[in-house]
């Protein structure tokens, strides 16, 4: 909030300009007659300033950091602009979004705990995207989960270095909606020309041959079963947090051919406003991709539950001028328990708070502290 000209006009001499800009304001302020006129004008002028500061804290705050501007955002390092390559729709898709701003309270403090120790059916990493270094893991966050539409990432990623970065407009397109608003035929539209021969298995074989040769081992992040030529066969959208935490950094770094565009994208995810972004304060800019599946597990000899409830969410973010990155694979089937997870751990380890002033049901201002007990299973090496 903004101190009224008036009061600016209260403390200057000088007639016609604003504070500090120099642009003429169209008024007036007649010249002290006497040091006692003066005295008491300045008297009048500090009442009514300390008078606002109580009735409106937020003039005594530092300002909010300044968010991102969507078209210098989407426009690359080559000026081109994401949105003026594509169709009307599509281009309107690509608005950054942010964190919904809900209160922390009490009781997400007390399942934020409980799920930090649920080791079955929940793995996260938390890393710094600067360093590479991680800051917070769950114990098993190496084991394999069903990843869902998190594997679409994999699948965008494969076809920008297939393609040396460049996509023509339809394929633009495609991936807008595949990564933003999590469309799964541009999902299989996409994985198919990744391949030399526009085929299933041959897009499922570009997009394992990119995992495998980027390092992400133990990761399978194609779409469905990819059928060797010895007729084995592999099932796809095997993923761990680990890994997904390391192919953030990469995006972030662009160590692969196009991964500016992908970075670009995932800030414009639509999928996210019930999980993690739910409670990141509304002046953090959010990306990333999220996955969602319930069904019967497919491949029980890679990945341990007996039934899928798949609520995943990948994220990034920039919080104090630092970009970070926060993987959530999580088997509970609740999006609450991803929000009240990624809330709890960028309050824990980044110190992130309520935003300022604003008071929920719980009638505070400020989220409770957040720490809870490691238990043995969880790795921190910051």
């Amino acid at each position: 909030m903004k101190i009224p000209e008036e009061m600016f006009l209260l403390f200057h001499d000088s007639p016609g300009t604003g504070p500090s800009t120099g642009v003429p304001t169209g008024k007036r302020h007649p010249l002290p007659r006497s040091r006692a006129v003066q005295a008491k004008t300045a008297g009048h002028g500090l009442f009514l300033l300390f008078s606002l500061l109580i009735l409106f804290p937020s003039l005594g705050h530092s300002e909010e950091p300044v968010r991102l501007d969507d078209k210098a955002f989407f426009t690359l390092d080559n000026d081109v602009d994401l949105r003026e390559s594509l169709g009307a729709k599509a281009s309107k898709l690509l608005a950054l979004a942010k964190g919904q701003g809900m209160e922390f309270g009490a009781a997400q403090a007390k399942r934020y705990c409980t799920l930090k120790n649920d080791h079955e059916r929940v793995q996260w990493v938390l890393n710094d995207l600067e360093t590479g270094e991680v800051i917070s893991r769950s114990a098993n966050a190496d084991k394999r989960f069903f990843g869902a539409s998190v594997s679409k990432l994999f699948v965008a990623a494969a076809l920008l270095d297939k393609q040396q970065g460049t996509l023509d407009t339809s394929q633009l397109d495609h991936l807008v909606r595949m990564i933003v608003v999590s469309d799964n035929l541009s999902w299989k539209e996409l994985q198919r020309q990744a391949g030399e021969l526009g085929t299933n298995d041959s897009g499922r074989e570009a997009v394992d041959e990119f995992v495998q040769r980027m390092g992400y081992s133990d990761t399978k992040g194609f779409q469905g079963w990819l059928r060797k030529k010895d007729g084995t066969r592999i099932h796809g959208n095997e993923l761990n947090a680990l890994e997904l935490s390391q192919f953030l950094y990469d995006t972030y770094h662009g160590n692969y051919p196009g991964a500016e565009v992908l970075w670009k994208v995932m800030h414009a995810t639509r999928t996210g406003r019930s999980r993690i972004d739910k409670y990141t304060p509304s002046y953090v800019n959010i990306g990333g991709k999220t996955g969602t599946y319930d069904g019967p597990n497919a491949s029980p000899q890679t990945i341990q539950h007996e039934t899928i409830r798949a609520r995943n969410h990948v994220a990034v973010m920039k919080i104090d001028d630092k970009y970070y990155g926060l993987s959530i694979l999580s088997n509970t089937g609740r999006n609450e328990d991803v929000a009240v997870l990624g809330g709890g751990l960028i309050r824990e380890y980044l110190g992130v708070e309520d935003e300022t002033g604003v008071i929920g049901n719980s009638g505070t201002s400020r989220a409770p502290s957040v720490a809870c007990p490691a238990s043995g299973a969880e790795s921190v090496t910051r």
